[in-house]
């Protein structure tokens, strides 16, 4: 669907204006001739300023989550597909959501399958999100898979949630560090400089290199603010590079509290699209070659590929999960049970909530986690502060 705005005149010749909600333009003229509107000019709007910034950061996840879950209930409750992808682009507020889904009706009315039309927006629709679809589609039951997506993807985002959340305080306090210190360099400091000179006082090194620090950053301030944000544009660039992206995963997985959040995080995943991916009839190996592009972490990733390769030559998942250090012994005995059992999916299912309850309790304690280190680094500037600012200071006033 898109938004046209148009100007015309009625049957009594008052001259209207509007906008109207079509697949194309035809459909629109056909719209307005229907409420005896005849066209003047019509084009397609492209929408307000804030919009448009507004959807310069794409489809939101919240959105995809919404789209499934009433995708799911109205297709569950008899609804043609068309109709409810009909229903749903009109009722998107993200215009370039609204955009997508229309494209997509229009291949669907032309015979495509939606898993089809789906992979034409890969950064929307994930790869797994694709593949539980085509497997819907073929098993004829696409709400009930729709319905277990739209439960893992409401997962996913709590746990997004609660990380930003843990995060608010760790960065207020780094924020407050990095505004107190340029505030002392740029006011503080050149002050008291100024009183150390007119006394003649003799300062302690670490004195005179923060004079000399406060002295560049005042001469310089500009070059350095440009400079902060030339280098964090040039840090954003690079990590939307291969070689970037792959460093700063690595990165996350090595760093202190970070890594082991992140490490259980993508266990959580591993076995959730795993068993999510079997349940929907998806074959095991290419469900591993699936979980293979989900997860990040490079020795899951690894894994997920060679296990694949091992089932290939006839071997079992549980016998490469055990022969794998990199990931925990339960997992590779409980698939051992699953298989055994004919019931791999449900035990990967239980695994999954075994590790995202194990990632929401170390998220909920990330802040706690990291507070050491927060304290360390303030400590260490206030140190930085008395033995530079205050013991000058003191010696002067001893000294009269």
């Amino acid at each position: 669907m898109a938004l046209y705005e148009y100007t015309g005149v009625d049957n009594l010749g008052t001259r209207r204006s509007g906008k109207v909600d079509a697949r194309s333009v035809d459909t629109a003229i056909a719209l307005l001739k229907n409420q005896n509107i005849h066209v003047l000019n019509i084009a397609e709007s492209k929408g307000t300023l804030i919009s448009n910034i507004g959807d310069l950061r794409g489809v939101p996840f919240s959105e995809v989550v919404s789209f499934t879950r009433q995708m799911s209930t109205m297709i569950g409750a008899g609804l043609p597909i068309a109709k409810t992808l009909d229903v749903l682009s009109q009722q998107t507020t993200n215009t370039r959501f609204r955009v997508i889904l229309g494209d997509i009706l229009r291949d669907v009315e032309g015979g495509t399958s939606i898993a089809a039309s789906f992979s034409k927006y890969p950064d929307v629709f994930s790869k797994t999100y694709q593949s539980l679809v085509r497997a819907g589609e073929a098993s004829g039951k696409l709400d009930q898979i729709l319905l277990r997506l739209a439960d893992t993807m409401e997962s996913q985002r709590e746990l997004r949630a609660k990380f930003k959340t843990a995060m608010i305080y760790p960065v207020l306090v780094m924020v407050a560090m990095v505004g107190v210190f340029f505030m002392l360099m740029v006011v503080v400091v050149p002050k008291l400089a100024d009183m150390y000179e007119s006394l003649d006082a003799e300062l302690p090194i670490i004195t005179q290199l923060m004079i000399n620090l406060s002295d560049f950053m005042v001469n310089n301030l500009i070059v350095i603010i440009l400079g902060m944000f030339g280098g964090l544009y040039l840090i954003r660039s690079f990590s939307k590079t291969p070689g970037g992206r792959e460093f700063f995963i690595k990165l996350t997985y090595v760093l202190p509290v970070f890594g082991a959040v992140n490490k259980k995080r993508d266990l959580t995943e591993f076995c959730r699209t795993l068993g999510l991916l079997l349940t929907s009839a998806v074959p095991i190996v290419e469900a591993l070659e699936i979980v293979h592009d989900v997860v990040s972490y490079y020795h899951y990733k690894n894994g997920a590929k060679s296990a694949a390769q091992t089932i290939e030559k006839g071997g079992t998942l549980s016998g490469y999960l055990k022969s794998d250090s990199s990931f925990p012994p339960i997992i590779g005995n409980m698939a051992a049970t699953g298989e055994e059992t004919g019931k791999l999916d449900e035990v990967l299912d239980r695994l999954a909530e075994f590790f995202n309850r194990e990632t929401q309790h170390a998220v909920e304690g990330l802040s706690a986690a990291l507070e050491p280190l927060i304290l360390i680094m303030l400590g260490g500037m206030v140190a930085v502060l008395i033995i530079s600012i205050i013991t000058p200071i003191y010696k002067i006033t001893t000294s009269i």
